[in-house]
């Protein structure tokens, strides 16, 4: 079942979102896993849509949805900041635990996996955390916006459709100068799956290995041989996919162990 929804954040924006259901309307929603697409997505972007498939069929329920900004989500991109989004998760969270949506698990993808793991460090419920290519040094990507223009400009062309547009203001590049990811990484208590591309164009590898370096156990990072920034090629997301709901079934699923054999230190 899928259900379209809406909430709001602290500033009173409307934010749009699909919920994903395993069973009928009414019940609690259980194990849930809140979706972080990333700067530019939306939540019908296609590893949003992939994610909340692969885990609804797996029996978790799904929030997607659009950030401030972005998507069906009222306000404007110009004014994007991560602090902004950190403020719309922790809404979404809220909005989720108020049904019954418990444990919490958050996937993150690109800046919505620095985001997912700045929100966690704040919030010890939260269960368990998987990124996608997250950014671990915000500052940095501040510096690397003239790339990630020619990349969209070039994903554009490749008939790739983006969830907003236009430039980003002054107050983002303030903004993402003062995000500690990785201190945010050494205070988060959920257990940590970290995805990256090895030919990650827009994200370095070395950001995974980072926030990698930085997290407590359980943790695992897995590096996809020739996967890129969207993870493009279907091989790759279909690998990410099922990476991340052997995670959250690991650690959101009620009465089952939280630690596995392979759930520490694998690179």
């Amino acid at each position: 079942m899928q259900e379209r929804v809406d909430f709001t954040n602290s500033p009173g924006q409307r934010l749009a979102g699909i919920l994903h259901r395993p069973g009928p309307d009414g019940e609690p929603l259980g194990p849930t896993v809140v979706l972080c697409h990333g700067m530019m997505s939306a939540k019908e972007g296609r590893k949003q849509e992939a994610f909340a498939e692969a885990l609804q069929r797996g029996g978790f329920s799904v929030l997607r949805f659009d950030f401030s900004f972005c998507g069906e989500s009222e306000g404007h991109f110009p004014d994007i900041t991560f602090s902004q989004e950190v403020d719309d998760l922790a809404c979404a969270v809220r909005w989720v635990r108020q049904r019954g949506g418990e444990p919490v698990g958050l996937l993150g993808s690109s800046m919505g996996g620095a985001v997912a793991l700045l929100y966690a460090s704040r919030d010890p419920g939260i269960a368990a955390v998987v990124t996608v290519a997250a950014v671990g040094y915000p500052g940095r990507l501040a510096e690397r916006m003239d790339l990630l223009k020619r990349k969209m400009e070039e994903w554009k062309q490749e008939g790739h459709r983006f969830g907003a547009s236009g430039d980003v203001g002054a107050a983002f590049y303030r903004d993402a100068l003062l995000q500690d990811v990785t201190g945010a990484v050494q205070r988060m208590a959920a257990p940590l799956l970290i995805l990256h591309g090895s030919l990650d164009e827009v994200v370095p590898v070395s950001d995974a290995r980072a926030l990698f370096d930085h997290a407590g156990e359980p943790r695992r990072l897995r590096i996809c041989p020739d996967a890129d920034h969207r993870f493009i090629r279907p091989v790759d997301l279909e690998e990410a996919v099922a990476e991340a709901a052997a995670w959250f079934r690991s650690y959101l699923v009620r009465g089952r162990s939280a630690s596995r054999p392979d759930a520490a230190g694998g690179r």
